[in-house]
């Protein structure tokens, strides 16, 4: 167990900062500042819940943030904001961090799907107890990875970290890439640990046909389903889960995202597979979709979720903007969710908004809704 050095103030404090880069310049210093950023209202209506506006942030819990901080700066991810030391005890009932001291950064992620960021807050805590999770592998439960589009080409990516002496490849069983020319996707990990996946869009082959359009939800069919977006920045976030079809009930049902339905099992006498089912949920305030796998891995089924704590190193959390808090969170606590906040929904500077774990793997979400 770690003594906490942990991540910055809580969700809420900084969230925030979620959608709106303009709002981003502003000194976040608080989850509320941060957030009130992605306060427009969402031009389209929604295809799921009416009461869920989508992903609206993501948010990671670190080990020392000035070395997380500074690999997002070598990927090319500016600091929105950042604050100092500080009991926030509005943060610490949000996460049920009683007593802690936090500071956090903003990253000012670019999206790959719109022209408003994606924040990353980034926090890191001391005074108080934490696991760190930082050794888990890629499909372990309470692991997942982030997935960053990049133009052309991982290699120019990898260089830069390996310049700063920050690139980490794990070992994953994917093929090496190419010796020579562009790389189409890698892993690789932050100083905590979290899985990064750099996946490229790929420029034509010269003389190529131009490809056809794509639509960017899952109801999509194969053949003309976008994955990548369409520029480079944030695309989605992997959740490792124990019960697919438990999860999709969440995220799906509870949640309103569009998922496809589950697979048929294996036929009797072949071997297990992955689930992996590829949902969208709009970036709120926008009416453009990124993603949020669930991935479940066959060594995982009938397994208990992982011990972790909100602050702990290496936990993540997605945020989603909410019209409604009180009906979502209702309906989130009757479907299983457990309640990580102080005495459920918390005030917050800019808003409402409460730390729930999912009922099957435990994946922390937030729920905020912006002050009127």
């Amino acid at each position: 167990m770690k003594k906490s050095k942990a991540v910055g103030s809580l969700l809420s404090s900084n969230l925030g900062v979620i959608i709106a880069a303009c709002a981003l310049t502003v000194a976040m210093a608080s989850m509320g500042l941060a957030r009130s950023a992605a306060r427009g209202p969402k031009a389209g209506a929604d295809k799921g819940r009416a009461d869920v506006l989508g992903m609206a942030f993501d948010g990671h819990q670190v080990a020392n943030l000035d070395a997380t901080v500074k690999f997002y700066e070598t990927l090319g991810y500016p600091v929105a904001s950042r604050t100092d030391w500080k009991v926030d005890k509005e943060a610490n009932r949000l996460g049920g961090t009683k007593g802690a001291e936090s500071r956090t950064a903003i990253i000012n992620m670019p999206s790959s799907v719109s022209d408003k960021p994606f924040p990353l807050i980034l926090r890191e805590y001391r005074g108080i107890e934490r696991k760190d999770w930082s050794k888990l592998t890629s499909s372990a439960l309470g692991a997942g990875h982030m997935d960053v589009t990049v133009m052309d080409d991982c290699n120019p990516v990898m260089d830069k970290l390996k310049a700063a002496g920050l690139l980490v490849v794990p070992q994953m069983g994917f093929p090496a890439g190419p010796a020579n020319g562009p790389r189409r996707f890698v892993f690789v990990q932050d100083p905590d640990g979290w899985f990064i996946e750099l996946f490229a869009k790929m420029k034509p082959a010269p003389g190529a046909p131009p490809e056809g359009p794509k639509v960017s939800n899952s109801t999509a069919t194969a053949a003309n389903i976008e994955r990548l977006g369409k520029q480079a920045g944030f695309n989605h976030i992997g959740l490792n889960v124990i019960d697919p079809a438990k999860a999709l009930a969440f995220y799906q049902v509870t949640l309103g995202g569009d998922y496809p339905p589950l697979p048929p099992p294996p036929a009797d006498g072949t071997r297990p597979r992955m689930t992996m089912l590829n949902g969208w949920f709009p970036q709120a305030t926008t009416d453009e979709n990124v993603r949020l796998e669930l991935l479940g891995s066959p060594q995982n089924e009938g397994k208990q979720p992982p011990d972790q704590h909100f602050a702990d190193i290496n936990v993540n959390y997605v945020g989603f903007q909410v019209t409604d808090i009180d009906a979502v969170y209702a309906r989130a606590k009757a479907a299983g969710a457990i309640t990580v906040s102080d005495g459920g929904i918390v005030k917050v500077k800019d808003g409402r908004a409460v730390i729930l774990r999912d009922p099957d793997v435990g994946g922390f979400v937030e729920l905020w809704e912006p002050a009127k």
